[in-house]
């Protein structure tokens, strides 16, 4: 058999009639993909909300999917390997989704192999071994797995995606603010851009600057720039523990607690002083510049501060940079629980506009200079 080749005609039409194909998936008891994402969205909040996890097997069938009718063909044979419950769907245009609903969080292990195995046993019986093999068969799970390189998946996001973000007018005249606004501070403040530095150099050992990976929009991550307020070589273990119990709301409240370590050991004199006036957040115009952060936005986390997060507190990293400053620093800063602040930032992010940054970017200076909530 020949080589098969492909140009821009064959192709658009490969497309079109899959298209076609699909269109009756609905019939059938599958969903189209715009319908099924908006179940998938569904079935996410609902998990946020029962604060259980969420169970979907991605079937793939790109590198066989050259008959325009193999996927709807492949979906329409999968429904029978399906509970009434399950939900079902194109994704994307050779794959098959599947939500498979009220598995509980224990029984994944077992499910993922009951299921698999039985949907590889319908492929083969019904397209042969060599072809079924050709079909690969996932699953992915939702809140995803903190601390590693898939702790944000977009599966579970259809309705904020990457490749919406920076496209509209009011981004891109958010990132016209950002990159004005980064420039012009960065001239303003060149002075502070030496004294601080030489501050640092000769009142401790180490370097001037501290970079430490955070994660960004979507859950990319990036290295972030701050004046070092810290001695060097400290163990992170007291920063670990209390982000833990901050995020579990293990701190006693009372009228004047603080949700931030107030005195820690790892703090140098000068660092306290930066830290006082969010100084030592300066060198994040630098982030700003190179687009991984705004200058208003959620704070971007640590991994093992994400490590912690419940499913519906992901949600303050989808579809915005992380920020300089944000909602949490103009409304309370260390005065609000975690949760408080996650409430923030998902307001922040509904309500979003050019108006609120600027609003928020003029609050900023008031609430550094009165040093409240800073430690």
């Amino acid at each position: 058999m020949g080589e098969v080749r492909w140009n821009n005609k064959s192709w658009w039409r490969c497309i079109t009639l899959r298209k076609r194909a699909t269109a009756g998936w609905f019939a059938h008891g599958f969903y189209p993909e715009a319908t099924f994402e908006q179940k998938l969205v569904q079935e996410r909040r609902r998990a946020e909300r029962a604060g259980k996890p969420l169970l979907v097997m991605v079937i793939d069938a790109g590198s066989v999917a050259e008959d325009a009718y193999f996927v709807p063909s492949l979906g329409n044979l999968l429904r029978g390997s399906l509970r009434d419950t399950d939900i079902a769907g194109a994704l994307g245009v050779d794959g098959i989704g599947v939500i498979l609903t009220e598995v509980a969080a224990e029984k994944f292990s077992d499910a993922k192999h009951v299921v698999a195995a039985k949907v590889r046993s319908m492929l083969e019986a019904k397209y042969g071994d060599a072809l079924a093999g050709r079909v690969t068969i996932g699953f992915r799970t939702y809140p995803e797995t903190g601390g590693d390189d898939d702790a944000f998946d977009m599966l579970f996001y259809p309705d904020i995606t990457s490749e919406s973000i920076g496209k509209s007018t009011g981004t891109v005249v958010k990132r016209v603010i950002d990159l004005a606004g980064a420039t012009i501070s960065l001239l303003l403040l060149a002075p502070i851009f030496i004294i601080i530095p030489l501050a640092i150099k000769l009142t401790s050992k180490g370097p001037i600057f501290f970079v430490q990976e955070r994660y960004g929009l979507n859950g990319a991550k990036f290295r972030l720039f701050k004046f070092r307020s810290m001695f060097v070589n400290n163990d992170d273990l007291i920063h670990r523990q209390f982000v833990k119990q901050l995020i579990d709301g293990a701190i006693v409240e009372s009228e004047d607690t603080v949700y931030k370590i107030t005195s820690d050991p790892r703090v140098t004199a000068v660092g306290k002083l930066l830290r006082a006036y969010s100084l030592d957040e300066l060198p994040q115009l630098f982030n700003v510049l190179r687009g991984e952060m705004s200058l208003v936005g959620p704070r971007p986390p640590i991994h093992y501060e994400v490590e912690n997060y419940s499913g519906w507190q992901r949600n303050r990293l989808i579809g915005k940079r992380p920020g300089i400053t944000g909602a949490w620093q103009v409304s309370g800063r260390s005065s609000t629980t975690f949760d408080e602040m996650v409430r923030l930032d998902l307001h922040y992010l509904r309500n979003w506009s050019v108006i609120l940054d600027v609003k928020i970017i003029l609050l900023t200076p008031l609430v550094v200079l009165r040093c409240r909530g800073a430690y």
